[in-house]
């Protein structure tokens, strides 16, 4: 019994060394799976993870239109009016010529040469003939007189004349008139009367009131 049993046993494990050399060895007697082989690539088909998408579908504008005319959070159900326009801002132009004032004419041999110096909200200027400031065009220079152009209007500045006053000569400050020096007083003259002596009955009356002695002296009597 025992024979039949080892028997078994080793015709099992030498079924199992030549299955395991089978899956080794090839046919040609090489090892296998001795060379790495690289795997076949999948490719990914990324569209086919996608949700599909709803075709597309004309819409009806109408239904928007409907909406504008009536508003939904409108009490009226009507639309709110149209803002009214902006109102246009006119900017105001300060004429500066008004208050313009000539403080000089430069005159030269050439029209090119002339020019004036023309005092303009608070700045002096010097301006040539035929020469624009603030829209005015200095047109002419005559004398003591210019012309200024803009706007078909033509203003016209005079150069004012320098008070003249009557002048004799320098006149030199007059200095003040000196104080009056304190003098001190006379001295007494020898005509003036002497003080008065005391009398002799007022010494005598002095030399009588002696102090007395106490009456508790501790002193002879």
């Amino acid at each position: 019994m025992k024979r039949h049993v080892v028997t078994a046993l080793v015709a099992f494990n030498v079924a199992l060394t030549v299955a395991l050399t089978a899956l080794w060895l090839n046919p040609d007697g090489s090892l296998r799976n001795t060379r790495w082989a690289a795997p076949t690539p999948i490719k990914n088909d990324y569209l086919q993870m996608l949700p599909s998408l709803p075709e597309r579908q004309p819409i009806d504008t109408n239904r928007f239109l409907v909406l504008l005319e009536r508003p939904l959070f409108q009490l009226t159900r009507r639309p709110p009016p149209p803002p009214p326009p902006p109102t246009p801002v006119t900017q105001e132009v300060v004429d500066n010529l008004s208050t313009a004032q000539l403080s000089g004419v430069v005159t030269g041999a050439g029209d090119g040469s002339a020019s004036i110096i023309i005092t303009m909200g608070g700045k002096a200027r010097r301006v040539r003939l035929n020469e624009s400031v603030d829209g005015w065009t200095l047109q002419s220079i005559q004398g003591r007189s210019v012309t200024f152009a803009g706007g078909g209007q033509t203003r016209v500045l005079q150069l004012p004349r320098a008070a003249m006053t009557n002048f004799a000569g320098t006149t030199m400050p007059t200095p003040p008139a000196p104080s009056p020096a304190i003098e001190p007083p006379p001295p007494p003259s020898a005509t003036q009367a002497a003080p008065a002596a005391p009398p002799a009955n007022a010494a005598a009356d002095a030399t009588a009131k002696s102090p007395r002695r106490s009456r508790f002296s501790s002193g002879p009597q």
